[in-house]
């Protein structure tokens, strides 16, 4: 159990930090921008499309590919999560006030979980509202909420990208520097997109089984993996990078 007044007091911290609350905001907003960019340029290549291009058409998966940028702020706003305290040099007082490191990094991965998912829900469905209207208005073919595939992602989407924040937490803990450990999770989260120029071994390894391409391919209905493997990899993944946070955390001064 995470104790209620641990929780009460990184919320206080959280919320002191400027950049912490305006990365949360332009997450939102980033991501209602990319869904009227995607929309509108999906909009215009089915206006071009040939008859079997159309008949291929994904509106879905090709509108929300703005989901792979706003993955980014959530990783960093995860990333913020610890290493704020690391660069103004206050996680020693918050050692000494919680006593235990255990439950202090329990206290901010709780926190990183209950502040990043109303951000993940709010980026992904108003990305989906911005996306389908700009298709619809662009006289594309669009989807509407009660659909499967729409319903899947709009439920499975913020969770994904709260794990991805929490990821973002683990790599705060482990490089205790907020520049290194966004680099990293940049680099890491984008990897899939290099899948078309990398040699075939290589590419089908990371555009199916790398962990964010995993779960967002289950997430818009493009990959070939089973729903249970396809979060289960990203699951793992994070878990061991938490773990291993927690015990360099517990082996080292802060």
């Amino acid at each position: 159990m995470i104790d209620a007044g641990i929780l009460r007091a990184e919320w206080t911290k959280f919320s002191s930090i400027r950049a912490t609350m305006v990365l949360a905001a332009a997450s939102v907003a980033v991501a209602a921008a990319l869904g009227w960019l995607f929309g509108n340029a999906t909009a215009v290549d089915y206006a071009a499309a040939t008859a079997q291009e159309r008949l291929d058409f994904e509106p879905l998966e090709q509108s929300m590919r703005g989901l792979y940028i706003v993955q980014l702020l959530i990783a960093a706003l995860g990333v913020l999560v610890a290493s704020s305290e690391y660069g103004a040099g206050t996680m020693r007082a918050s050692l000494a006030a919680v006593g235990r490191r255990g439950h202090l990094l329990a206290a901010k991965a709780g926190l990183t979980v209950l502040t990043t998912l109303p951000v993940s829900v709010a980026a992904v469905w108003l990305m989906y509202v911005t996306s389908q209207s700009t298709l619809a208005a662009g006289g594309a073919p669009y989807l509407t909420p009660g659909q499967p595939a729409v319903l899947r992602m709009l439920l499975t989407g913020p969770l994904v990208l709260t794990a991805l924040a929490l990821f973002g937490l683990a790599l705060g803990f482990l490089l205790r520097g907020t520049a290194p450990a966004v680099n990293v999770s940049t680099t890491f989260l984008l990897l899939p997109m290099l899948a078309s120029v990398a040699p075939d071994f290589v590419s089908g390894f990371l555009s199916v089984y790398w962990p964010n391409a995993a779960a967002f391919g289950v997430a818009l209905g493009t990959a070939p993996l089973p729903a249970w493997a396809g979060f289960g990899l990203p699951a793992g993944f994070v878990a061991a990078m938490l773990a291993a946070a927690f015990v360099h955390f517990r082996s080292h001064d802060a």
